[in-house]
Parts: structure tokens; C-alpha cells; sequence
């Protein structure tokens, strides 16, 4: 038993969300770990179909048997891997307004202590719209339709379910039922935790880890591996500050043609991506 869907992404648009919720699903199977990363990273890939059929294993009633790995929908060996091993598959992609996303991804590794530059030097050193896998993805990632396109020459487009990120937060129970519908199982199936935040962003409150956080050139200063001896006492939610304007300047000019493809290729506006 291999899996017959596959959420290929994107990261920090939901995903794990997605993932919780499709495993409340009678009719689903999810494999027990999110983010196996198979077509994603080489060494996993080089360990064979017999290690990957393993997370299925337990897949026996179910009508869909998935796995959730955000990085699949970028990774430029991940469409031809995957339709050599599941040809017939069906995708499942969330998009996100890409800046809010790259926001997002920037202040995730910035909590964890493993980005020393501010946005603006980040936007510096990082803006590109090729994605390389050994190199740091905030605002390639966004290049949606570069991705969906890979994906398209390999699988009909009627194997790829498109679902804006935004849609999940304003009416998670449609969201949901469209994916329901694409993979064929009881679209009915309801959870209270249709409205639930299943990655909720919090940073620590002792002093220490808020100066690393505070002024991030300081974390070159301390071996990676000792960061984490920060990472005690009380946590408090956290909410990214905003960007400086000419930084949000050069994101909306770098996304915009590339957002209007999307538009134009998904036949819709994508609400909250007026730029």
C-alpha cells in the first residue's frame, strides 16, 4: 500500500492544519508522521519504496491514504520522483499570499534562533525566484505558478487541488468539503476543530532568548547547537512585526506578475493578494 494523495505544500499555509484535520477523517489514513520528506530530501529518497510503503502500512479500510510534506511542491526533482512511484496520485496545494508567507517562514527560523539578519538584509541576501534546495527559500517559495507548472507537465490538472490558505481561515467547512469532494470520501464529516489553530506562534519570555530574538546578529555569537539551553521558562504569544515599507515595496513588485499568472491560471481572485 502506497499513498493515493499527497499535500505537497506550501509551507507556512497551513499544512499542519490540514494534516490534523484530514486525520479525523474515518475515511482517511494519514501517515502517523507529517513531513516524511520521501521526494523532498535525496537520502530519504535513496533508502527505496520499501521504507516509504512503510508509513502506509497500517492503511487498510481507508478510501485515501495520505502523507503531508510542504516542501514537495517546490523541490525541482519532486514532480518527475513522484510520478515515477505514483502516477495516478492526487495533489493537494495551499497557497498563501506569498509575502505574508515569506514573513511567516523569516520569523519562524527567527524564533528558533537560526536567522542572524533582519528582514531587510534577509531580502538582500535571499530574493530569488529559483528555488535550490541547500539554500533558504523565503521568497522563492512564493513563485507558485514556476512550481505548478513543473507539476503539470507530469499530472493532468485535474490532479492538482489548488486551495488558498486564506479561504481556510474565512470558511474552514467549504474549504474542507472541497477537498472531501477531490479525493471522494463522505463530504459530510464535520470536527469542532474546523476553526482550530493547530500552530499557535509563541516565544519564550526569559530575557536571555528575548535579547537573541530582539537583536539577531547576536546568535552568530553562540554555536548553534547551544541555542536551544535559551529555550526555558514561560512562553507569550507572538505576532511578526510588520515590515518596512520599502521592503513590502520590492515583495509586492517581485510577486505581482507572478501572482496574476496564478489568478489567471486558477480563473478567481485570491482575496487578501491586492498588490
Amino acid at each position: 500500500m502506497l499513498s493515493n494523495f499527497l499535500i505537497i505544500g506550501s509551507q507556512k499555509a497551513g499544512t499542519t492544519s490540514l494534516y490534523r484535520i484530514l486525520k479525523q477523517h474515518p475515511q482517511i489514513f494519514m501517515a502517523e508522521k507529517k513531513e516524511i520528506n520521501f521526494f523532498f530530501k535525496d537520502e530519504e529518497y535513496a533508502r527505496g519504496v520499501d521504507v516509504y510503503a512503510t508509513h502506509f502500512a497500517d492503511c487498510a479500510n481507508q478510501l485515501a491514504c495520505g502523507e503531508a510534506s510542504p516542501g514537495y511542491i517546490c523541490h525541482p526533482k519532486a514532480p518527475a520522483r513522484i510520478h515515477a512511484l505514483l502516477p495516478n496520485v492526487k495533489l493537494i496545494l495551499t497557497v498563501r499570499d506569498p509575502i505574508k508567507r515569506a514573513i511567516s517562514q523569516y520569523w519562524d527560523n527567527r524564533r528558533h534562533l537560526n536567522e542572524p539578519l533582519t528582514f531587510a538584509q534577509a531580502l538582500d541576501a535571499y530574493l530569488s525566484d529559483e528555488y535550490h534546495p541547500d539554500k533558504i527559500g523565503y521568497f522563492s517559495r512564493g513563485v507558485y505558478m514556476r512550481y505548478i507548472e513543473n507539476y503539470l507537465k507530469y499530472f493532468p490538472r485535474e490532479n492538482l487541488l489548488i486551495l488558498p490558505f486564506e479561504e481556510m481561515v474565512a470558511d474552514p467547512s467549504s474549504f474542507y468539503k472541497r477537498i472531501f469532494t477531490f479525493l471522494d470520501i463522505d463530504t459530510d464529516f464535520s470536527t469542532e476543530d474546523f476553526d482550530e489553530a493547530f500552530n499557535p506562534t509563541e516565544v519564550w519570555k526569559n530575557p536571555f532568548y528575548q535579547i537573541l530574538i530582539r537583536k539577531p546578529h547576536h546568535q552568530k555569537k553562540i554555536p548553534a547547537k547551544l541555542r536551544r539551553l535559551f529555550y526555558w521558562g514561560k512562553k507569550m504569544p507572538f505576532s511578526a512585526p510588520p515590515i518596512d515599507e520599502i521592503s513590502r515595496k520590492r515583495l509586492e513588485e517581485f510577486y505581482r506578475p507572478w501572482n496574476d499568472k496564478l489568478r489567471e491560471f486558477l480563473g478567481r481572485d485570491l482575496a487578501g493578494w491586492e498588490y
